[in-house]
């Protein structure tokens, strides 16, 4: 098996991992300024200012983005349901296809970088108050999610998916995806910051999901 296959992926979730760290030292501590809600300190505000006084805010994209971050939950649920039924029906954990077992840990890893920015390592909050509160902003967690989620559903759905409904789960997996992250931006309760930060750390998990998948695929058509 060509070697490549391996090393590409490997080498983009390294770069991929290290831009998302230096971005987020960046955003911490270059250009802050008290521009967010309550004099809140943001980096890169001019940056950060400019984007968000185009943008402004829109009550119709934040209430699209938020319809459409809970549809993320269903490529969840139809895996997880397909893994389980996989596991009746080989009743061994071992015959599992490793797909199923890299997507619960994919999940996992997903949410404790929610938790680690939304709760520990808070870099800025959103550029308006949530029902009159300061709430964590950075990285945009629809986009993380929204990436993450469809992005992981895209790798697997050839392997998993039958061929007569790839297409129409590929096209919704994208749609979802692109108007999850546009409408955030454009819903205005982001910074331009989060939004790329959402970006990188999501291609980042993306990419290492790759990488192991490809280490662990024993069909060689299945690598890309």
């Amino acid at each position: 098996m060509n070697k490549t296959c391996y090393k590409k992926p490997l080498i983009t979730c390294i770069v991929l991992g290290l831009a998302f760290i230096l971005f987020t030292l960046a955003v911490k501590f270059i250009n802050i300024a008290p521009i967010g809600p309550d004099g809140s300190n943001v980096g890169f505000s001019v940056l950060n200012q400019a984007v968000h006084s185009f943008t402004g805010t829109s009550d119709l994209w934040y209430k699209i983005t938020k319809y459409s971050g809970f549809s993320l939950v269903l490529p969840i649920i139809l895996f997880a349901v397909m893994g389980v039924l996989e596991l009746i029906k080989t009743k061994s954990f071992k015959k599992v296809r490793p797909e199923f077992k890299l997507l619960a840990l994919f999940y996992v890893a997903v949410a404790l970088v929610y938790i680690l920015f939304e709760k520990v390592f808070i870099i800025n909050f959103r550029p308006v108050l949530m029902d009159g509160v300061l709430e964590a902003s950075y990285p945009s967690s629809h986009t993380l999610f929204s990436i993450a989620v469809c992005g992981s559903a895209l790798l697997v759905s050839r392997q998993l998916l039958p061929r007569k409904f790839l297409r129409v789960f590929n096209v919704l997996m994208v749609l979802i995806m692109v108007i999850t992250v546009v409408g955030r931006l454009l819903s205005g309760v982001h910074w331009f910051t989060d939004i790329i930060g959402g970006v990188l750390v999501s291609s980042w998990l993306l990419s290492a999901l790759q990488t192991v998948l490809n280490l662990t695929s024993k069909d060689k058509s299945d690598i890309i």
